[in-house]
C-alpha cells in the first residue's frame, strides 16, 4: 500500500528519510507555501438545508482556533453535513415507520448504511475523526521546534 505524501517541511524535520535533494525539498516547500488558501470566507454554500448549515458553522467554530479548515475545504464541508443530516432524516424515518415494510427489510435500513459509510470517509478526510486527527498531530509542521534541552 503506497505512502501518503508528505509535508515537504516534515521530511526536513525528520531528518530527510527519503533522501530528496535540497533542492527538491527547496522546490516543494515553495510549492507548498504558494499553494496555501485563505480560511477568511467559511460560510457555508447557498443551497444546504438549514440543518446542514447550522452543523457547517458549528464544525468551522469549533475548529477555528485549529486552523484545519480553509475555503478549499467548504465544498466537502457542506457534503458532509448534508449528509449527516439525510443520514439524521433516514433514521427519523426507521424510528417513526419501522425496520420492516409489507415483511422485507426498509430501504431506508441501505440508504442508513450507505450514507454512513459515505459520512465516515467524509470525516476521515477532512480530519473529524479521532484517528484523523491524531495522524495529522503526528504529520503537523511544528511552529519552532527547540531541540536544546535545558536541565
Amino acid at each position: 500500500m503506497p505512502r501518503t505524501a508528505q509535508s515537504a517541511y516534515l521530511h526536513v524535520l525528520q531528518g530527510n528519510p527519503n533522501n530528496k535533494t535540497k533542492k527538491e525539498l527547496s522546490r516543494r516547500i515553495h510549492n507548498e507555501e504558494r499553494m496555501q488558501v485563505s480560511a477568511e470566507n467559511m460560510k457555508p454554500p447557498f443551497g444546504i438545508s438549514a440543518g446542514a448549515e447550522k452543523e457547517f458553522k458549528r464544525i468551522v467554530k469549533l475548529f477555528k482556533p485549529t486552523q484545519l479548515f480553509n475555503e478549499a475545504d467548504v465544498a466537502e464541508l457542506a457534503m458532509y453535513c448534508d449528509l449527516l443530516m439525510e443520514y439524521k432524516a433516514c433514521n427519523t424515518r426507521l424510528k417513526k415507520h419501522g425496520r420492516e415494510k409489507d415483511g422485507k427489510p426498509s430501504p431506508d435500513i441501505r440508504l442508513k448504511m450507505q450514507l454512513s459509510q459515505q459520512i465516515d470517509r467524509l470525516a476521515r478526510n477532512l480530519g473529524l475523526t479521532p484517528t484523523a486527527r491524531a495522524s495529522m498531530a503526528i504529520n503537523a509542521k511544528d511552529e519552532e521546534v527547540d531541540d536544546d534541552e535545558d536541565f
